[in-house]
């Protein structure tokens, strides 16, 4: 009869295997082992170094923290003979490999800090984070907020406008040493939020592009016969100048943003205007369309045209905001048509096909709930450009005209937890027979961005507007 019995010294890489025999009445010639990590499958055989009772054999090379399953065999006069199936597990060790996240819904004295690990053979314990103002000095430790492979927590008492370096850990059990071995993943950065923007007239909404080149303070007004406060700042560049425009809410009383627009004096046209679009925030009372165009008063009046011949040669005042994006009242529809907010655009064909067709899915898809769209309309200026006439002006043609959307959706704590990307661009010019959807026209946030110059929702946490941005995924149904 053959047995095993209990192996001695394991280790996370070997174990020393015993076995016996009695009641022989032949010749033993050889004694070991069968072993393999699967159970009825064992593939590998060690021979003892010699053939009386009882018999061992060191194993070496084995995996960490892995489970073997093991016979003893003997040779009886030319046949072998076999106990019975056994089992052991070698010490797990520390073999975690840790990553560190970008941080995310990164505000003024707050952010979220995420990480992750692979390849634990040991029991992971404790995760969390070591930060600090100096990457060579993480002197904090924050908690994960769990011991699973992915683990996130959130930073709180910053201090605006300051970077912060960060790694993520887990501290796994090494059965070797008896002790807790820390992983650490690379360090990383993040840049908290300056003071809150509104002072800036809401240029820190998700919606409104970067703009970096801001020169001075603002100016507001009020333009009452459009219940319209204005906020306008000024760039170094003298021909390019930013406004944004607000209405009263008709349910809470409050001012809410119409929309932001990036003008340029030297085109008599909108480089690009940001809005949202929100069934309660931004209702639709069906006002309808007030077609009452005037200047500006936020944008210098000398910049600024009506393009009052443009249908005489094929063109039209091409909406940024669209006036069914703004019908909450008359008052604030009059403020889609104010010249800011138009450029010569193609009528037949474009303005009044896809391009119209486009604007009407985006006002039919206004999100409720938690969700909001988020909208960034605006031209190029490609290849040789023409002049229209209008007045006294030269006014350019843009090349094309190009639509940016992203939808977010946020939690509980108005932070954005996922969100979705696509962008539609047009030539300037009739695009009869197509649908506005024809795969000509749709792109990615990211090539328009590459095209414009621009950063587009700056103010969206990066790892999900960079997932956003790089891919072009249909909002709603064609």
């Amino acid at each position: 009869m053959t047995t095993g019995s209990s192996p001695t010294g394991v280790s996370s890489t070997g174990a020393t295997l015993s076995g016996s025999f009695s009641g022989e009445t032949g010749a033993i010639t050889e004694t070991g082992f069968y072993y393999g990590a699967t159970s009825g499958n064992l593939g590998n055989k060690a021979v003892s170094a010699g053939t009386s009772s009882p018999f061992s054999k060191a194993l070496t090379g084995l995996s960490a923290g892995t489970k073997y399953y093991y016979k003893a065999y003997v040779i009886e006069g030319g046949e072998e003979r076999y106990g019975a199936e056994l089992s052991f597990t070698t010490k797990a060790v520390a073999t975690s490999t840790v990553s560190t996240y970008a941080a995310s819904s990164i505000q003024q004295t707050t952010a979220v800090l995420s990480g992750g690990y692979t390849g634990a053979t040991g029991r992971v314990d404790y995760t969390g984070f070591e930060w600090g103002t100096s990457a060579g000095n993480l002197n904090g430790d924050l908690a994960g907020g769990s011991t699973a492979s992915t683990f996130n927590a959130s930073l709180t008492g910053l201090t605006e406008s300051t970077t912060y370096y960060f790694r993520a850990y887990a501290a796994e059990y090494n059965e070797n040493t008896g002790s807790y071995e820390y992983r650490y993943g690379s360090v990383m950065s993040f840049t908290t939020k300056a003071a809150a923007a509104a002072s800036n007239g809401y240029l820190d909404c998700y919606e409104v592009p970067a703009i970096t080149n801001l020169n001075g303070s603002g100016t507001s007004g009020n333009f009452s016969d459009r219940d319209d406060i204005w906020y306008r700042y000024y760039t170094t560049n003298a021909q390019r100048q930013v406004a944004t425009h607000t209405f009263t809410h008709p349910t809470s009383g409050k001012k809410t943003r119409t929309y932001t627009v990036l003008y340029d004096g030297s085109k008599y046209a909108p480089v690009w205007t940001a809005h949202a679009m929100h069934a309660s925030e931004w209702p639709d009372d069906g006002v309808g369309r007030t077609g009452s165009w005037t200047t500006d008063p936020a944008i210098s009046l000398t910049q600024q045209t009506g393009l009052d011949n443009a249908n005489d040669v094929g063109y039209s005042r091409g909406h940024f905001v669209a006036s069914n994006y703004r019908q909450s009242s008359a008052k604030q529809n009059n403020q889609t048509f104010y010249y800011s907010n138009q450029a010569p655009q193609w009528q037949n064909g474009f303005n009044s096909g896809v391009w119209s067709a486009l604007e009407q899915k985006v006002v039919d898809n206004a999100p409720s709930g938690s969700d909001t769209l988020y909208v960034v309309t605006g031209v190029l200026y490609e290849g040789s450009i023409s002049t229209l006439p209008s007045g006294s002006y030269n006014v350019p043609l843009p090349s094309h005209f190009y639509k940016c959307l992203m939808k977010c959706t946020f939690n509980a704590s108005h932070e954005i937890t996922s969100a979705s990307g696509i962008a539609y661009i047009y030539t300037n010019e009739s695009h009869t027979g197509t649908n506005y959807y024809d795969a000509s026209y749709v792109t990615t946030i990211d090539a328009i961005e590459t095209r414009a110059g621009f950063d587009f929702f700056p103010n969206v946490p990066l790892g999900i507007q960079n997932a956003a941005e790089s891919v072009a995924t249909p909002l709603w149904n064609y």
